[in-house]
């Protein structure tokens, strides 16, 4: 999920109580709930470089081995290095503080693997990729469960009470503005925030403010529960509908709307498209040739490459060789001409392909005009 869902969901637990069982519990929480996200400074690196080690090493079983063991002892240093007496805080204990560290880590991998981006849980010690296929990568309302968990369980705090108004009227601005959530997505969350918002500043007490945050987060999993259940639901039921058998049935939903869903049906030789709005899209997949082998082998491409999923691609004659437009089908598809996450090209040099196809045992291909391919 993106940053503001792995943050809330942080602010949220520690909102249900859970920050007044040790001190720097909050910010256990909400530190470790997005600590794995470190991997993100291979972007420093290059964009493709950063997109080979995402959600990688520091998603996966060893890091939720060893992420909370360092979180908790880098507080615990800060506690004996720095920390002074403050009678309205609870009581330093690292027992109760390696818990809640193990908690809001494992929430990160387990929110990422809920979408259809993918996380590679078993690294370091295989890196293959595993699909929740339940949420967007953004959805509105996990922002706004874990959001209204927070202003309850913090609503005596002023301060908090402003962060979080703030957030939720930047937030309520991305959800109104995009194209991506339909009409009846932005009516009921522009009643539900300006509710959440109203009650919480006009209440003078709030004695159940934790049991309120609880419940908030317990129906945010409910809602996870039957989003995972209404996607499952959509492949069995495209599956059955389909003249053959597919090799494999993948949704995926749109941001807010779980009875939406984009889906991918995979064949031997061809993808089918089916888009919420009933359109459908078949998209050829024969054996790469030599060009296409030479463009997924390219370095600059090698993380593109490896968090594929549904790959195809276009073939682009040029003066010196070819152009290699390769898509995800996840993202990128006939229904959606604007280039996104799903997108990635390679040029190629007439001796850039007759190198690797020499390195293959190939004979170099002649050129030859755009046209579609996938990957076996």
């Amino acid at each position: 999920m993106d940053p503001f869902a792995h943050t809330l969901v942080g602010a949220g637990l520690a909102a249900t109580g859970l920050r007044k069982q040790t001190r720097y519990a909050t910010a256990a929480l909400l530190i470790g709930a997005n600590l794995p996200d470190i991997d993100v400074l291979a972007t420093f690196w290059g964009e493709d470089t950063m997109l080979y080690h995402r959600r990688g090493w520091t998603h996966g079983i060893l890091a939720l081995v060893v992420l909370p063991m360092v979180l908790a002892g880098l507080i615990a240093l800060w506690q004996r290095l720095f920390a002074k007496p403050r009678p309205d805080t609870p009581a330093f204990r690292f027992s109760v503080l390696l818990a809640l560290c193990y908690l809001a880590v494992a929430t990160h991998p387990l929110l990422d693997w809920l979408n259809t981006y993918g996380v590679r849980l078993l690294m370091p010690f295989d890196d293959t990729w595993f699909y929740g296929d339940t949420l967007f990568i953004i959805d509105p309302w996990l922002w706004l469960l874990p959001l209204a968990a927070v202003m309850f369980g913090w609503h005596a705090s002023n301060r908090v009470r402003t962060g979080a108004t703030v957030f939720a009227l930047a937030a309520s601005i991305m959800v109104l503005s995009t194209h991506l959530t339909p009409l009846l997505v932005k009516l009921l969350w522009f009643v539900l925030v300006a509710g959440l918002l109203v009650s919480v500043w006009r209440a003078t007490t709030l004695d159940r403010g934790p049991r309120l945050a609880q419940a908030c987060l317990a129906l945010m999993v409910t809602y996870i529960g039957s989003t995972w259940t209404l996607a499952r639901q959509a492949e069995t039921h495209a599956a059955n509908a389909a003249a053959a058998t597919p090799l494999q049935v993948q949704a995926n939903p749109l941001p807010g709307t779980p009875l939406a869903h984009r889906l991918v049906l995979v064949f031997d030789d061809h993808y089918l498209l089916q888009t919420p709005d009933g359109n459908e899209y078949r998209v050829e997949r024969p054996p790469a040739n030599a060009v296409v082998k030479a463009a997924l082998a390219s370095p600059e491409v090698r993380g593109f490459v490896t968090w594929m999923r549904f790959p195809y691609w276009e073939v682009e004659e040029t003066a010196s060789g070819w152009l290699v437009h390769l898509y995800d089908l996840r993202y990128q598809g006939p229904d959606d001409p604007t280039a996104g996450i799903g997108y990635a090209q390679v040029a190629l040099e007439t001796d850039d392909v007759r190198d690797a196809a020499a390195s293959q045992g190939q004979q170099r291909p002649a050129q030859e005009k755009k046209k579609n391919n996938t990957l076996p």
